[in-house]
């Protein structure tokens, strides 16, 4: 941490760091959900979605690459063990082979998605109230992703059915 940031942030750094680790440990658990139900798929999806997903598996380790080079800037290092980014995520289980089908990928996603939203949201919130302008911005751009991401989702899931 440069340091002007570190006058700036002092103590607040470590706040920060750590609910981006969190972010960071939701983003590499989600990459690997979308990309394994892409890879696996079953039904109609594998036809019609499974390319979909594999994008946006790629969308999600983006943000995490970002999230990473910002728990850097600030002093720490992203998680590195799997295991301990399902302990710090706040998404819950996700065990994608429990969602091979289209319908049910989307409907666990749809779940995902909107925590994403809500962490985002809360931590846009927490960066402004702590001064943290960098990590705000960061925050609102991959909150913009995320809730075009979640419409998405549910555009695609009321599509579904023939009505």
């Amino acid at each position: 941490m440069g340091r002007t940031e570190k006058k700036l942030l002092g103590k607040n750094a470590q706040v920060i760091v750590d609910i981006l680790q969190k972010a960071y440990s939701d983003e590499m658990r989600i990459f690997h959900y979308f990309w394994y139900v892409g890879i696996n798929m079953e039904g109609i999806g594998l036809v019609t979605y499974a390319q979909a997903l594999k994008t946006q598996a790629t969308g999600e380790l983006m943000h995490a690459e970002l999230l990473a080079n910002r728990i850097s800037e600030l002093g720490g290092k992203a998680p590195s063990n799997p295991a301990e980014w399902e302990k710090l995520s706040t998404i819950g289980p996700l065990d994608p082979v429990k969602h091979l089908t289209l319908r049910s990928a989307l409907e666990r996603a749809m779940q995902f998605e909107g925590k994403a939203v809500e962490n985002y949201n809360a931590l846009a919130k927490k960066a402004l109230e702590l001064g943290d302008f960098v990590t705000y911005n960061l925050a609102t751009t991959i909150l913009a992703d995320e809730v075009k991401d979640e419409q998405h989702t549910e555009d695609v899931l009321n599509s579904l059915e023939v009505k």
